[in-house]
């Protein structure tokens, strides 16, 4: 049976369900995924990431990229998951002043920006506290 380009594109499981990718030999997780590992391996399976970790740093974002242009001020923040991955993200609901090194965090899936003239919508993963 042929899927569609809309059922391929919802079941991209490295953007909607924060999977990552586990070396067979060594244990490594890579987040995106790799095709070979520091090990020399090239066989690797999916492991589902928690989504918890810390905020090992953050900034504010003032001059955004034109997808953001509008959404300023917002703020990224370099995660440590539970799992060891470190993930660059935006943080969502709160303010500069909210935040501080080592707080808690929790991925959740979100609107990122809508793109284009017919205004297609992105999704992806943000960060709250």
């Amino acid at each position: 049976m042929k899927t569609s380009s809309l059922t391929h594109w919802r079941n991209y499981t490295n953007n909607y369900r924060l999977c990552a990718k586990k070396c067979v030999a060594c244990d490594k997780i890579y987040f995106p995924k790799k095709r070979l590992c520091l090990c020399g391996e090239q066989e690797f399976e999916d492991v589902q990431l928690s989504g918890r970790g810390k905020l090992l740093t953050f900034t504010q974002v003032i001059n955004p990229t034109r997808e953001f242009v509008g959404t300023t001020p917002y703020c990224l923040g370099i995660v440590e998951l539970e799992e060891g991955i470190k993930i660059l993200g935006q943080l969502a609901d709160s303010q500069l002043q909210d935040l501080s090194i080592g707080m808690p965090v929790q991925a959740v899936f979100r609107k990122m920006y809508e793109d284009g003239e017919a205004g297609v919508i992105n999704y992806g993963f943000k960060f709250v506290i």
